[in-house]
């Protein structure tokens, strides 16, 4: 178990007046068996309402209005969170068995699946990428309880591992090349991007493989932005597995929102009435404490 530190800062500026400004920021570490939230304190300047809410997927934040006329919205949230990766996650839906607007595969990612699993020895796609098999503990990995029953068939972990590494080795990290908007099969195409891509085509590699995955977003040890990885269901557990730095989530990782994709998980969206231009900044520190 480790005790996190964070601060979550985002702050938007517009280069004239807006007004009627809606927005939702999702900035509240998850509660689960593996996150506690120990201390939370939360400015949001100007705000005229301000609610806490969750959304279908367990997701809370702040949802507020900005009537008058401003032309900044300053967010922080600063706290401390215990994480301890042996705890129970959320339960299992079947919703992230499937392909989502973000993680549908073209027929890149489709070759690019069938070049893993010739190299895994799968005789064909439709074979999944074999059984489930009981591996030793790795250090620093979480530990999977044995193999049950109803679980057979399942792809193990180390080939989930091998499906990361390939993907670790074919895409390069290039902010600016690809948006929000960027479709996995858009950014496998491109050969680059950012960790939300990272993370839309390993959903995307993990769902043809049989294996249900989502999108995670949130913070990890360290000072820059929020970060975005993915989960996989196995041996009834969300394990966290970030493609782009090729690791399996650990303790120094904090998360904030889930779904099938980033337009289920992003940690903030809005809307206002105006003729400006925007800029944002986010800026996240993250470190240990005894």
């Amino acid at each position: 178990m480790k005790r996190l530190r964070f601060r979550y800062e985002l702050d938007l500026k517009w280069d004239q007046a807006v007004w009627d400004h809606h927005f939702l920021i999702r900035c509240l570490p998850v509660e689960n068996g593996c996150q506690h939230r120990e201390a939370l304190d939360v400015r949001i300047e100007p705000a005229e309402t301000i609610d806490v809410v969750r959304d279908g997927f367990g997701n809370e934040g702040y949802a507020g209005a900005i009537r008058r006329p401003h032309d900044r919205l300053f967010f922080e949230a600063k706290g401390v969170v215990q994480v301890d990766r042996s705890g129970e996650t959320e339960p299992f839906h079947p919703m992230y068995r499937f392909p989502s607007a973000y993680t549908m595969p073209d027929e890149g990612i489709r070759q690019f699946f069938g070049e893993i699993g010739k190299e895994l020895g799968m005789e064909s796609v439709s074979e999944g990428l074999g059984p489930v098999q009981e591996e030793p503990f790795v250090s620093g990995a979480p530990r999977l309880a044995p193999q049950r029953e109803h679980e057979k068939g399942r792809i193990s972990q180390s080939k989930l591992e091998y499906v990361m590494n390939r993907l670790y080795g074919r895409f390069v990290y290039m902010p600016g090349a690809t948006t929000v908007k960027t479709t996995a099969a858009e950014a496998l195409s491109l050969g680059q991007g950012v960790c939300q891509d990272y993370a839309h085509v390993f959903i995307s590699l993990c769902r043809l493989a049989g294996v249900p995955a989502r999108y995670a977003a949130g913070m990890m040890l360290g000072e820059g932005a929020s970060h975005a990885w993915a989960e996989v269901w196995l041996f009834d557990q969300w394990l966290g597995m970030d493609p782009t730095n090729n690791r399996i989530v650990d303790e120094t990782y904090i998360k904030l929102t889930h779904g099938r994709d980033f337009g289920d998980g992003a940690i903030d969206r809005g809307c206002f009435l105006g003729f400006a231009g925007q800029s944002q900044e986010i800026s996240v520190k993250v470190e240990e404490i005894l």
